[in-house]
């Protein structure tokens, strides 16, 4: 194993250790002795790559957004947004020599769901069949459904909901990260200019009271941010389309997708009772018969189809 793959498994091996004790324990009573005895690296290692517990948080929520660009297909972070270690170094880069004695145990502990397991799940929503095919991204995989497919959007969108609340479930880097960002240490969701991207000129800014027209979370942003922004572009394709019944908004229509997967994010925080696969087909039982017409919903799979799963 060369210099830089070890400290990329060091490194690794760190953001889980701290995902997990943030995700049981807290990040505020989170000491990061207890983050290096978890990981198994000296703390020499572990001030390489991080310089405080804050630095080490916020790799915690990028690796995690990156999760969710997974999931939804959302664009990569750009390299100003890569993360890197207090001294400015590439991921990897560098020696742990610097820092100590390194990974003791090569890697560190997975989640089991993160990685390989995550992109097959995302990769199977967003319709990658063929071997070697580009990825399809997000609402624009569902926009390029045969001419006359008034489900593709919506199925897309239960589908990603289904990945995303079972890689709650059983990614902690992906829930430690959501819940940073709900106590306010991911980065503020920006918005764009009114009238520029394809849910405005989709949408037409339809939403709820109140909501500036042409506005959406932009994505790039905290978690939440990503997730609104990728819910409210796929049910504006869909609205084009004419895949949402008569009078829906997409944007009203957004608003209720997202605040309910939130819910449930932050209420199986608690209970994990509430991200049971179940919990979500009821939702979306409830909700698509005020979501699509009648011949649309008949084709439509509220526990996911065989993509999801």
């Amino acid at each position: 194993m060369t210099r830089q793959e070890r400290a990329v498994r060091t490194r690794e091996a760190l953001i889980e250790a701290a995902a997990d004790l943030f995700d049981r324990d807290g990040q505020e009573v989170t000491s990061l002795a207890a983050v290096t005895a978890k990981a198994q690296v000296s703390a020499g290692a572990l001030y390489f790559h991080f310089a405080t517990k804050a630095d080490l948080a916020n790799a915690v929520t990028r690796t995690a957004l990156a999760r969710l660009r997974q999931i939804t297909g959302a664009p990569a972070a750009t390299p100003a947004d890569t993360n890197k270690n207090a001294n400015g170094n590439a991921n990897g880069s560098g020696s742990e020599n610097e820092g100590g004695d390194g990974s003791r145990n090569g890697g560190g502990g997975g989640s089991g769901w993160g990685g390989d397991a995550l992109t097959q799940a995302a990769r199977g929503v967003r319709g990658e069949r063929a071997a070697g095919a580009s990825p399809a991204r997000g609402p624009a995989a569902a926009a390029g459904a045969a001419p006359g497919d008034r489900v593709g959007e919506v199925q897309q969108l239960i589908d990603t909901t289904h990945v995303l609340v079972r890689g709650l479930a059983d990614d902690v880097v992906l829930r430690a990260g959501f819940a940073l960002d709900r106590a306010g240490a991911g980065r503020p969701a920006r918005e764009r200019p009114a009238g520029e991207g394809p849910a405005a000129r989709a949408a037409g800014g339809g939403g709820t009271g109140g909501e500036r027209s042409g506005r959406w979370p932009e994505v790039g942003g905290s978690l939440r941010g990503v997730w609104s922004g990728w819910v409210h572009e796929t049910l504006a394709a869909a609205g084009t389309r004419g895949a949402l019944a008569p009078g829906v908004s997409p944007g009203d229509a957004a608003a209720v997708v997202v605040a309910a997967t939130v819910g449930f994010e932050v209420l199986g925080a608690q209970d994990p009772l509430w991200l049971a696969p179940h919990r979500l087909t009821r939702f979306w039982t409830l909700l698509l018969p005020a979501l699509v017409p009648p011949p649309a919903r008949e084709a439509l799979q509220p526990g996911g189809s065989p993509a999801a799963h």
